[in-house]
């Protein structure tokens, strides 16, 4: 059981991508249709479902619907209808194009559905964990500050790789850092981080016939490598908590388009 609840979401998303890919496999066979029966049946409640996608803004934001439930719960709910509902209205389409209008609710969906997977990703790069609370940047910068010092005075760091790290901690400390300087502070962290850690092990392998030399060195060396791995962290924190802020601004008006589009669509379907 233990196993199950820690990969609980890669059983899932496994268990998913298996049957779409049944039900892709079997899209010429034509088991389904979605004028009748099943296709029908499946269309309509994956369009109630991606309805009920709703509930989890509304319990965030209505002062009467705070009581229900903890936030986490409803939180797991929203993911797990994102994708049931999506899943069954593939199926309901037998995974192919159709009139005019379907094609947009189901593209519209389609782009709902990966808009939340980016949200999901962005949303656990900022918290402690997929239901835990938000990580305070402040926690992560008091953290690099211990680590700030060593940098500034350690002899192993050549000042070229110094000046650099201090133009992406000067960055990514301001309040209202732009996307892609966020993304170019955490790929300049990112390269820094896997050249320093190349370049130390080289040193290292020199330095491994003295034996007191090479102790001294790869005590500094870790010390270091925290140090700039503690700074990546803050350019990674700042770059996703800026993905998420202009997530939420794209996310709900694709819900609503998607809404629209499919209620276009069913009132379509039902008037000819």
């Amino acid at each position: 059981m233990s196993f199950i609840k820690r990969y609980d979401a890669y059983i899932f998303a496994t268990f998913t991508l298996l049957v779409l890919s049944l039900g892709w496999s079997q899209r010429n066979e034509y088991w389904l249709s979605s004028e009748k029966g099943w296709g029908y049946a499946l269309g309509i409640i994956g369009g109630s479902l991606m309805l009920l996608l709703l509930l989890y803004p509304l319990r965030k934001h209505w002062k009467f619907a705070r009581d229900w439930f903890g936030i986490r719960h409803w939180f797991k709910l929203h993911m797990l209808l994102g994708v049931i509902g999506p899943v069954l209205i593939l199926f309901h389409s037998n995974f192919q194009l159709g009139s005019m209008n379907s094609n947009i609710a189901l593209f519209s969906m389609l782009l709902v559905s990966s808009s939340g997977v980016i949200g999901r990703y962005a949303y656990q790069k900022i918290h402690r964990g997929l239901y835990g609370k938000q990580i305070e940047f402040s926690e992560l910068q008091k953290a690099f500050e211990s680590s700030r010092q060593f940098l500034t005075q350690s002899s192993i760091l050549e000042h070229e790789i110094h000046q650099k790290l201090t133009m992406i901690e000067q960055q990514v400390i301001k309040r209202n850092v732009g996307f892609f300087i966020a993304l170019g502070c955490y790929r300049h962290a990112t390269r820094i981080q896997k050249q320093l850690r190349e370049n130390l092990k080289r040193r290292a392998d020199l330095l491994s016939s003295d034996r007191g030399k090479f102790k001294i060195f790869v005590s500094e060396a870790k010390l270091l490598l925290t140090g700039v791995a503690r700074l990546r962290r803050m350019a990674s924190y700042t770059l996703f908590a800026k993905t998420f802020s202009l997530w939420h601004i794209f996310h709900l008006p694709l819900f609503f388009l998607m809404i629209l589009a499919a209620s276009v669509h069913v009132f379509v379907v039902h008037i000819y």
